[in-house]
């Protein structure tokens, strides 16, 4: 079964054409790992799926309904996203983070999203920073935080915008741990990424973005061991270096 399925998507900034005719379709449980240079248009991609940009033009289809912008609300509950820049509330605690969403977007009860939230920390190995705040912690901790916030409104799918690309070397392990265990759980995931070595293991599918287009996409075995395309090598040769 699909779970998102994108047809001829174009995304415009004044004159500049940034997606130019994306045709996706993500099934359920897939993970699909989106690379490509910097600019390309995959994070552009992610941001239209959840409506935090506006496509142009094209059709958005999540669990087999066709979206608009006025379903927004109803979209971010079924499409969590994690950003670059982890996002936290610096004011809330790890805990009222989590707990943040499912009470004031799906009004669900404090004690009962107390409980999720726990079980969410205890998931990404941060239960005892429960009660600190984003500030006292590390940005690899940030970061699984915001994941744990992402999962506490049930999301059928989760995005992620190259998480990892703003932690420290050191750092990058934990986030992507984390990650790797999620798909394990048989989520759907989309992950903007530049850790080759990650995308290889996880992903079901990769998909090469160059200049607002899928250039080129199959497993990842494909892509990295049988690249067809001259852009897929230059880019590969470039990055794997």
């Amino acid at each position: 079964m699909s779970m998102i399925e994108i047809k001829n998507l174009h995304k415009y900034f004044g004159e500049l054409e940034v997606l130019r005719g994306i045709d996706l379709t993500v099934d359920e449980s897939e993970v699909v790992c989106l690379i490509g240079s910097s600019g390309s248009g995959k994070s552009t991609l992610l941001r239209c799926i959840n409506f935090l940009e506006e496509k142009n033009e094209g059709e958005i289809y999540i669990d087999g309904q066709l979206v608009a912008s006025k379903d927004i609300n109803e979209i971010r509950q079924k499409v969590g996203m994690v950003f670059q820049r982890f996002n936290l509330f610096p004011h809330m605690t790890v805990i009222q983070n989590v707990m943040e969403g499912p009470i004031t977007v799906k009004k669900m009860d404090k004690k009962k999203a107390h409980s999720l939230a726990m079980d969410l920390l205890d998931k990404v190995n941060l239960l005892d920073k429960a009660d600190e705040y984003p500030a006292m912690l590390s940005g690899g901790q940030q970061q699984r935080v915001a994941i744990a916030r992402s999962l506490a409104m049930e999301p059928k799918v989760i995005l992620f915008d190259e998480p990892t690309s703003a932690l420290d070397p050191e750092l990058v392990g934990e986030v992507l741990g984390v990650m790797k265990d999620l798909a394990k759980e048989g989520r759907t995931m989309i992950i903007v990424t530049h850790e080759m070595g990650f995308a290889k293991e996880v992903a079901d599918r990769v998909i090469f973005i160059s200049e607002g287009l899928i250039a080129e996409e199959g497993s990842p075995e494909d892509i990295f061991d049988r690249p067809e395309s001259e852009r897929l090598q230059n880019f590969l040769g470039q990055i794997l270096v």
